[in-house]
């Protein structure tokens, strides 16, 4: 008994636009000449999983995946899938680091020499109320993220 082959079918360079949900991935698939089926074969998928990520808009492969056709159609993940690239680190506000160096080391040089056997309620509070905006600035100059949690 011979098993039925599936059709080659060729990646039609004459879909319609609307149809092409990642425009990049279709174009290196063309260039390549390879069908969805030999790209899903090479990759250990099924062809309809290809076809998706082709042709519905925001569709995107498990990073493995993305890596594995990007090797196939000899590009990167970045270049098939534009937000896949990493993203640039913020720059560091040079200017800022003196000033916010200069505010900790004078909070740590106060709080390390307080003597808590005889400083009173209120000179603790100030040193912990300098200390606890030092930290505070500290930790919105390393993660902006944590000014949204004050």
């Amino acid at each position: 008994m011979t098993a039925l082959m599936p059709e080659r079918r060729m990646v039609s360079e004459a879909a319609p636009p609307a149809k092409r949900g990642n425009a990049r991935l279709y174009d290196a698939v063309i260039a390549s000449g390879l069908t969805y089926e030999e790209i899903a074969e090479r990759l250990a998928v099924d062809p309809k999983t290809v076809e998706r990520w082709v042709n519905e808009p925001g569709r995107r492969p498990y990073a493995r995946h993305a890596h594995a056709v990007a090797r196939v159609l000899s590009t990167t993940p970045s270049e098939l899938w534009p937000s896949m690239r990493p993203q640039d680190p913020a720059p560091e506000p040079v200017a800022m680091r003196p000033r916010l160096l200069s505010s900790a080391h004078d909070a740590l040089r106060r709080v390390e020499a307080l003597d808590l056997g005889k400083a009173s309620p209120t000179e603790m509070a100030l040193h912990l109320g300098a200390l606890s905006s030092v930290l505070r600035t500290v930790m919105d100059f390393v993660d902006p993220a944590t000014e949204a949690m004050a």
